[in-house]
């Protein structure tokens, strides 16, 4: 069986790779380059699928949150770790080539039945998968609907942050939060309000361009297969809400598309077992933290049960 999967990012270099020793699989990629993306992951997926533990630039135990002068430290039960995208997913491309996955620089244009078309020339076949992104080619080109998305504000910055920090002061950040996230040798810091991003770089002390990029806000009715076309990652909205966490997400979704076309799974059902609850509670707390009971939601972390439900429930997910 022939299985073509447009988009080699996270999601789509997974998928290949764990296909890859069963079918026979192209992975089909426009072009290298570094998706704007804070980085961070847990650190259980690299001994899980075998990843390169160089990849990592920082270990975290803890992060901080943020509200109106009051910092409080969250302990996690799995360390929170940081990767340059750029490295990262070039990284999983090349474990898809070893596993087996054919690796082709093309751009997609346009799918038929049973083939699509590219810039330089076509493929053929008898699964096609969609991985390639928040602004999805394909599934613009099956009349699907867009992606609902954010537009989040971010730069990398010449100065080491030592910790992960989510700020939900209004008075910086009126939409969502800000992040400060730890790298190698920058931070990667970004808003969902381009007026607190600038804020947030003064304050901050340093004077960078502002850069936009839509992030995926997750709904139910997202549609994630079309006959024998999937779609996973952000080109399927799978990204975390309120926290918008993707990286994790992207993989163990990859992890659950590929075992439900091995098995011949209902692939929705069988994401909506590990994550529909999850998903829509933590969808719950996105619409609210975009109201007034934010100052509630950010206080009741000061409450020591609260804080440890929290991270349970939060990296509550153990990789089978």
């Amino acid at each position: 069986m022939k299985i073509v999967v447009v988009g080699a990012g996270i999601a789509g270099s997974m998928t290949a790779l764990f296909l890859a020793k069963h079918y026979d699989v192209t992975l089909l990629q426009d072009k290298k380059w570094d998706k704007p993306c804070g980085g961070g992951t847990r650190i259980d997926i690299f001994d899980k699928f075998n990843l390169d533990k160089n990849l990592i630039k920082n270990e975290m135990n803890y992060v901080n949150l943020k509200y109106n002068n009051h910092i409080q430290k969250i302990k996690l039960n799995t360390k929170l770790v940081t990767v340059i995208r750029e490295e990262f997913d070039e990284s999983l491309r090349q474990k898809a080539v070893q596993n087996g996955a054919k690796l082709v620089f093309d751009k997609f244009k346009k799918v038929k039945t049973h083939k699509i078309i590219t810039k330089n020339g076509s493929f053929e076949y008898d699964i096609l998968i969609g991985a390639d992104g928040v602004h999805s080619s394909l599934r613009k080109a099956l009349g699907l609907e867009k992606i609902p998305s954010v537009l989040a504000f971010y730069n990398r910055i010449n100065k080491k942050s030592e910790v992960c920090e989510f700020v939900f002061d209004e008075n910086k950040a009126k939409k969502e939060y800000l992040w400060i996230f730890p790298h190698d040798k920058k931070t990667h810091i970004g808003d969902f309000d381009k007026t607190g991003f600038m804020k947030l770089s003064k304050e901050l002390g340093v004077d960078i361009k502002v850069k936009g990029y839509p992030i995926p806000k997750w709904n139910e009715n997202i549609v994630i297969q079309k006959n024998n076309v999937y779609f996973v990652g952000d080109a399927a909205g799978q990204v975390m809400p309120f926290t918008f966490e993707g990286i994790f997400y992207s993989i163990y979704s990859a992890k659950i598309l590929a075992k439900s076309i091995i098995y011949n799974l209902d692939y929705k059902k069988e994401w909506e077992k590990v994550f529909l609850k999850k998903f829509k509670f933590m969808k719950f707390l996105e619409t609210i933290n975009n109201t007034p009971f934010r100052k509630i939601l950010m206080r009741t972390q000061k409450l020591s049960f609260v804080n440890k439900w929290s991270v349970n429930f939060w990296q509550k997910e153990k990789i089978n």
